[in-house]
């Protein structure tokens, strides 16, 4: 019985656990050449959009580069 109380109990733990998303957000010029790399991870979406929208705002005054960003697996 013990057994089956700390089986649950272990699960229960796992299962409460957050899921994060991870963020890769590159900054690259029109030759190819890797400028800067930022990764964000976190549970909240609300958080990952705006450091993709930071990133880009960072980058937005200088029309040569070109940023992509993209979601980790």
């Amino acid at each position: 019985m013990k057994t089956i109380l700390y089986i649950l109990l272990i699960a229960m733990v796992f299962s409460s656990c957050k899921q994060e998303d991870c963020i890769t957000c590159i900054a690259e010029s029109q030759s190819g050449k890797i400028i800067e790399t930022r990764l964000a991870c976190d549970s909240d979406s609300e958080y990952l959009r705006g450091f993709i929208n930071g990133f880009k705002d960072k980058h937005r005054a200088n029309d040569s580069i070109i940023i992509h960003c993209a979601y980790s697996e």
